[in-house]
């Protein structure tokens, strides 16, 4: 049976049922005010104001924790002083005051709310262990049939197979393969591979279900699905490194990757984002440890002298360029006055043109990047990128 769809409260017409009813202490007229009458369950407190019956208010170890609807809240906390430590979700639905307010909380509240939806999109992403959400994702749920949209909530309709259902902790959600079917549809390219790269990483067998999805695309939207999933890397040690990619490959600069490795004196790393035909290496923040946990300055500096152009990209990301994809970058540009004297790679050389190439489109994005040349006072004796050189 399908659930009521979401309306309105008219507090001066519909009689007072459950939580609302045992919370309001109206005196009658003509009499005299003696008491604070109780609050509804979610109100917020008057700044200042404390509670007559704070001390014996019960641990919020004890009280149930939400979403509740008010029935249930009436139910499990009957002292009405209790219900003070709840707040309002949405009309009917309450937390408790230490849950946070974020996507996971209303994505379970409006499972509860429309019991024969399906979780989707975002919200099925955070249950599968996608955490790449933004902070102000809202809750998205498939429904059978057609209903009155609420703020805050989106609401879908369509055909869904029941292949494309299952459920985790007894919420009905889509499989991680329509999940990332879904995503790829909603949100930006970019969001969509960052989500399918993390849902690769939670789902072992999600990576091949994927290959086989893009080798024989059906439906509205395959060609973007295609797409993202061959633009995801499951190999990508962060966001921030795959979002990097994905500037470079927009820009058509270089073949970046990842899983590259180099062997220096007796140990062999893994670069986090590294063209080595242009012996570019492009560091993200949260790509990982680096070089089994030495100094990521010394790290810098032998790769360096190897030859390689290492680029850090620094700061927050800002959309107004700040300089032009393809631009020339001066050699000195970012780097710290204790790092070696850099040199320019010569523009003709590919590879020189690519590691500049990079470094203005990476620096337009993430002004703050850091650009660091090849030193002039030892050069590359390696020039298949493999250094031989002493030990750390």
């Amino acid at each position: 049976m399908n659930s009521p769809a979401p309306s309105r409260a008219h507090t001066t017409t519909r009689p007072a049922t459950g939580v609302e009813h045992a919370m309001r202490a109206e005196p009658a007229k003509g009499a005299e005010r003696t008491t604070t009458a109780e609050p509804e369950a979610g109100a917020e407190p008057e700044a200042g104001a404390e509670p007559a019956d704070v001390a014996e208010l019960a641990d919020l170890a004890g009280l149930p924790p939400g979403p509740l609807t008010a029935a249930e809240l009436a139910a499990a906390v009957p002292n009405p002083a209790g219900r003070l430590r709840y707040r309002r979700i949405w009309h009917g639905m309450y937390r408790r005051e230490d849950q946070p307010d974020d996507l996971r909380l209303r994505s379970e509240a409006l499972a509860r709310t429309w019991p024969e939806g399906v979780l989707r999109g975002r919200s099925a992403a955070l249950l599968w262990g996608d955490d790449t959400a933004p902070a102000d994702a809202q809750p998205e749920i498939w429904l059978p049939s057609t209903r009155r949209s609420c703020p805050g909530r989106v609401y879908r309709y369509g055909s869904m197979p029941s292949s494309a259902v299952t459920e985790i902790a007894g919420l009905r959600v889509t499989t991680p393969l329509r999940t990332c079917r879904d995503l790829a549809g909603d949100v930006s390219f970019e969001d969509a591979v960052l989500s399918v790269e993390r849902l690769c990483a939670m789902v072992p067998e999600l990576p091949g279900q994927l290959r086989g999805a893009a080798d024989h695309p059906v439906g509205r939207g395959a060609t973007t699905f295609r797409a993202v999933i061959r633009a995801a890397e499951p190999r990508s040690g962060s966001a921030a490194s795959t979002r990097a990619r994905l500037e470079l490959a927009a820009a058509g600069c270089g073949t970046f990757g990842h899983g590259h490795t180099v062997r220096m004196g007796h140990y062999t790393v893994e670069l986090p984002l590294a063209d080595p035909m242009a012996r570019c290496v492009v560091f993200t923040p949260g790509g990982g440890p680096l070089a089994r946990g030495r100094s990521a300055e010394r790290y810098r500096v032998r790769l360096q002298r190897a030859g390689w152009t290492v680029i850090d990209v620094r700061g927050p990301a800002a959309r107004t360029a700040t300089a032009t994809p393809g631009a020339r970058i001066a050699p000195d540009m970012a780097v710290s006055s204790s790092a070696p004297v850099p040199y320019a790679p010569m523009e003709t050389g590919v590879s020189g043109a690519t590691c500049h190439r990079a470094a203005a489109v990476l620096q337009s994005r993430w002004p703050s990047t850091e650009v660091r040349f090849p030193v002039r006072d030892d050069g590359a004796a390696d020039p298949h990128g493999m250094w031989s050189g002493g030990g750390w």
